[in-house]
């Protein structure tokens, strides 16, 4: 079983773009990862032979996922940075609250991947989406993507020594989220899930002479989608809920004005370890509420969110942990 002490993610924030700090870094309690080399393959085909005669190799590139439970540590917090640039502490000991937001300058990271006899790192990674999704009682999970540079260095391993936080993740129930900025969380919500993507532009990261990226991929439009599930029909709202006669409407369902529109916290404020993602302007799509057999009635609602100007955000999170330092 030993070598399970050697599967481990580590990441940390780069000066310069692909430029491996070589200390600095933090490691997350990560369920699996696909980070991988890869290459485009050219082939050259002429009239003159009846098969491929010629090939090259093109662009290469690193790129793969991440897996994990919610955690709000020094990994997470790192990640988010990815997404949110700018990290505002404010508190004291023990609780320190970070606020993470949309404005400022994009990073880049250096990831190091153990795979049981061999350490791999990847310089000049982004953050390119993030995936949350929670059901009632279960672990909050996250998944991210990324891509960086070509794979820099393979190492034999046991240069890192990795260490986790001990904290336990945290899990749809001991959460809230809230509507349409109402004080009340709301207790009809079944489960929930959101993507928020940068669309990275890997194409025009390259530059002639280099086969690999030579700058940081620029994201191009940010979008945020998602789905709430709700374990019955909304016809009479309880907290500021969607209801079902409000999403079919004419014109539809929107939350907007200023302030946050959508919250959703997971953790308890009481505590030091709370992850809390506010939206601050919500459309709502058209619900899905059929019924299959004796199978209870539940409402789903898709949503996307939106910039809203009355707030110059889409969103940001605010993590609370006993970290004092910014991200």
């Amino acid at each position: 079983m030993s070598g399970f002490n050697n599967r481990y993610v580590g990441i940390v924030k780069e000066s310069t773009y692909g430029t491996d700090p070589t200390s600095g870094y933090v490691f997350g309690e990560v369920d699996d990862e696909s980070i991988k080399h890869t290459y485009d393959v050219m082939q050259r085909t002429d009239m003159s032979r009846y098969g491929t005669a010629k090939s090259n190799t093109g662009k290469e590139f690193s790129e793969g996922d991440i897996n994990m439970a919610m955690l709000a540590d020094n990994f997470l917090g790192t990640v988010l940075t990815g997404l949110f640039p700018t990290d505002t502490v404010s508190g004291s000991s023990p609780t320190y609250t970070h606020t993470f937001t949309e404005a400022g300058t994009d990073r880049s990271f250096t990831m190091l991947v153990g795979r049981e006899e061999k350490e791999h790192t990847y310089t000049g990674v982004a953050v390119d989406s993030m995936s949350v999704s929670a059901n009632i009682n279960e672990y909050a999970m996250i998944s991210a993507s990324f891509m960086g540079k070509a794979e820099s260095a393979l190492a034999t391993i046991g240069a890192s020594s990795p260490s986790f936080n001990t904290n336990d993740p945290l899990y749809f129930a001991d959460a809230k989220v809230f509507f349409n900025g109402d004080s009340t969380a709301s207790n009809l919500v079944k489960s929930i899930s959101f993507d928020i993507n940068m669309n990275r532009d890997g194409d025009n990261a390259c530059g002639l002479g280099d086969a690999t990226y030579t700058r940081l991929p620029p994201f191009q439009r940010r979008e945020i989608s998602g789905s709430i599930e709700f374990n019955k029909i909304i016809h009479t709202a309880v907290e500021s809920e969607p209801t079902y006669a409000e999403l079919t409407a004419a014109d539809g369902l929107e939350l907007s004005g200023s302030g946050v529109e959508l919250k959703v916290q997971f953790g308890d404020e009481s505590t030091a370890d709370v992850v809390t993602f506010n939206f601050y302007k919500i459309r709502f799509e058209a619900p899905d509420a059929n019924v299959s057999g004796r199978d209870t009635q539940t409402m789903t609602v898709p949503f996307i969110a939106l910039f809203s100007p009355n707030d110059s955000k889409m969103m940001d999170v605010v993590m609370k942990n006993a970290t004092s330092g910014a991200y």
